[in-house]
């Protein structure tokens, strides 16, 4: 989904705010049309969008939950969503990055060469959000409407069969080695897709 039907780039609407409102107009009236001409259905957009992840992310979580080889953790619990294979699990429901794609890789190839996409979101994560501890990152896919892919997080049904044959087939994690702001990293990790 894009920002404009997202409403702003998600985790970013107080820079949206302030670069296209605040910082824009100089004049309290020209501040006022604006945004009744534009704030409003940016906010709804970027409310209605954050409600949509926010409980579908909830549903996955739960399902999850239900597999026999996983303990759930107490939410809110830092850095650690889910026990799994005697270790704790950070959950990351993601994309592939950007990157991945300009480096002229595809889905396919992330499921075929796993380690090297788990590099990727490694070594591409922000540095306010940077860890190296274990990732079990949720990639989610349309390969035939990629602009679509938004939509899979409400296919339930495709979600449920994926997980389960994703933990009835994994019995081990990755070992991924990565380097982040010129340090070496060791992380385990492993890459769930749903696609369609």
């Amino acid at each position: 989904m894009t920002a404009r039907a997202w409403g702003a780039v998600q985790g970013e609407l107080d820079k949206h705010i302030q670069t296209n409102y605040v910082r824009k107009y100089l004049r309290y009236t020209e501040l006022l049309d604006a945004v009744e001409r534009g704030l409003h259905e940016t906010v709804k957009n970027y409310v209605l969008a954050s409600w949509y992840n926010h409980w579908t992310t909830v549903v996955i979580e739960d399902m999850l939950a239900e597999q026999p080889q996983v303990v759930p953790t107490v939410k809110n619990v830092k850095e650690t969503d889910l026990f799994w294979l005697d270790q704790p699990w950070d959950l990351k429901h993601t994309n592939l990055p950007r990157e991945w794609f300009k480096d002229g890789h595809t889905v396919e190839e992330a499921i075929a060469n796993p380690v090297l996409a788990e590099e990727y979101l490694y070594r591409l994560q922000g540095a306010q959000r940077f860890g190296a501890n274990n990732r079990l990152f949720l990639i989610m896919a349309d390969t035939k409407r990629p602009e679509e892919t938004w939509k899979l997080k409400r296919d339930f049904h495709l979600i449920a069969k994926s997980v389960q044959e994703f933990f009835d087939a994994t019995t081990e994690f990755d070992e991924v080695s990565f380097v982040f702001d010129k340090k070496p990293y060791l992380a385990h990790a492993k890459i769930l897709f749903i696609r369609k």
